[in-house]
């Protein structure tokens, strides 16, 4: 399994730990490849991590000092880096792989691992995390609203507004490593690409990736983990993930402040804010918002907790609620929340407009409407038969779509396809593929 981190920043790495988890216990043997991080949790295989492109502490973009040796990695993950393909082509060999697993590699690892793994006659199949192989700003984003200018495979849009890091310069050099890696065909290296949804299968469709080369296998929630925990206190409202921009969160402060003055303080649980910024100013600035609002006795900032301690806070959650301004990508936050029990309020966007009826399993409203959100929050608290209706369709749906048994079944399944097709066929066709590639001007 390949992913740019080895610790939870992110829905990507709680999969990989999740499915990481799941495959043990199925007795399946994995390994691991990513970046030499100082987070990182502890694993066998971290002596075969790549080295980051500045300290091991600098992980996100911003946290990159201005050194001329990390201007130039930076550079090379964008395009091509035979150092990360010399390190994995190392573990290759150590751990002579059956199916290669991929989750985040593009920007921080580089497509260097889909050669190395090609060139070792590995199939490869990539779980599609964000809308990264469609949109440069991975999210479908624009100044808070969803843009699809460059789902038809175009890329001058992404830098004419500069959507990469608000930077037309760093834009215009993502959209150069993009047309490389298409022009030399690296992505051709791909077996299959796995969705976690059926909106996303779509939206890849619509970006000009053959269907046949899609396989919908929804994420899901440890029901060893998540389900039959017995029901709590009720004694808050939740938000869990991370804290960005294109998470909404200022519509649900927003619409905490107008339940406050509806309802009175007395008669609304506390919202609790669990997760970390990518970026410390946006923390900050989320935590002025509060204090302009004078909210401060009624929203807490938890910061990210361990993975752990989740059921305990679902337990004790009147709902969780999803406000996200971006498609969503089937988030971890929605499924463990039904496999809980919980009720969810999420935005009528994407994937969590396919995923949720709204009324029977769950409530939508509109993306950015606080109006519209606290009128959901309030219809829940006073609304005890709908509460009730949710708590319990919840679960079943859980149970019947999202358990970790089915995905275990319909992943190894295409992975047993796959490694079947390569030992009968594969052989030194793939390995003149990726040459012939790699000799392309």
């Amino acid at each position: 399994m390949i992913n740019h981190r080895y610790f939870v920043a992110s829905g990507a790495e709680r999969y990989l730990f999740n499915i990481e988890r799941v495959l043990g216990r199925a007795g399946h043997e994995t390994a691991v490849f990513s970046i030499d991080y100082k987070q990182n949790e502890p694993s066998p295989w971290s002596p075969w991590f790549t080295s980051p492109i500045g300290g091991p502490e600098e992980v996100f973009f911003d946290q990159h000092r201005r050194r001329p040796a990390s201007f130039a990695k930076t550079f090379q993950r964008l395009f091509y880096s035979a150092e990360v393909e010399q390190d994995l082509t190392r573990l290759i060999e150590d751990f002579r792989p059956d199916v290669a697993y991929l989750m985040l590699f593009m920007r921080k690892l580089s497509p260097s691992v889909l050669v190395a793994l090609h060139k070792a006659k590995v199939p490869i199949v990539v779980r599609v995390s964000d809308y990264g192989f469609l949109c440069a700003e991975h999210h479908f984003l624009r100044d808070g609203k969803t843009c699809t200018k460059c789902l038809n495979g175009r890329l001058w849009p992404g830098v004419v507004h500069g959507c990469v890091h608000d930077s037309r310069l760093v834009s215009a050099l993502d959209a150069a490593a993009t047309w490389y890696h298409r022009r030399r065909g690296l992505l051709d290296l791909i077996d299959r690409f796995v969705t976690t949804n059926p909106f996303l299968t779509e939206m890849m469709v619509k970006g000009g990736f053959p269907r046949e080369r899609l396989a919908c296998i929804p994420t899901f929630a440890d029901e060893e983990t998540f389900c039959g925990q017995p029901q709590g206190t009720r004694r808050h409202l939740l938000y869990f993930g991370r804290l960005d921009p294109s998470k909404g969160l200022e519509t649900l402060i927003d619409a905490m402040g107008l339940l406050r003055s509806r309802m009175g303080r007395a008669h609304i649980p506390p919202l609790r804010i669990v997760g970390s910024p990518q970026y410390v100013d946006y923390g900050r600035e989320l935590v002025r918002r509060v204090r302009r609002a004078g909210l401060v006795d009624c929203i807490h900032f938890d910061g990210a907790v361990p993975a752990e301690q989740i059921p305990a806070l679902l337990k004790d959650s009147v709902a969780s609620i999803i406000p996200s301004l971006w498609f969503e990508n089937l988030p971890n936050s929605y499924l463990e929340s039904i496999c809980a029990g919980v009720p969810v309020i999420a935005s009528d966007l994407g994937s969590l407009s396919l995923a949720i009826e709204h009324e029977k399993d769950g409530l939508l409203f509109q993306p950015g409407d606080a109006e519209a959100l606290a009128s959901s929050i309030e219809r829940l608290l006073t609304d005890r038969e709908l509460e009730d209706r949710l708590r319990k369709e919840g679960p079943a749906k859980a149970q019947r779509e999202y358990s970790a048994g089915r995905h275990l079944e319909l992943l190894i399944g295409l992975f047993t396809s796959l490694t079947g097709r390569h030992a009968a066929g594969a052989g030194q066709d793939g390995l003149r593929s990726a040459k012939r590639i790699m000799s392309r001007p």
